[in-house]
């Protein structure tokens, strides 16, 4: 099994948005729901990467805000 690495993104539109992006860096990222306390009703979207293709992603996402997203574990 691929181990993945999630970036998160403040909604849905943003999320597909960078999937875009990042499809066209040749980096496959699935559109899915990061995991979430059930008394926090955000509207947060998260886009599945492997984690090998973290540093490509980061470098196919350095042009984008740096408030629009971030890695789910900080990284």
């Amino acid at each position: 099994m691929k181990q993945s690495r999630m970036i998160l993104c403040r909604s849905q539109s943003e999320a597909v948005i960078l999937s875009r992006k990042l499809s066209a860096c040749g980096i496959d990222a699935r559109l899915a729901r990061p995991p979430r306390s059930p008394n926090v009703h955000s509207c947060s979207w998260g886009l599945e990467i492997e984690t090998l293709a973290s540093e490509r992603a980061a470098d196919c996402l350095a042009d984008i805000p740096p408030d629009v997203w971030r890695w789910e574990d900080g990284g």
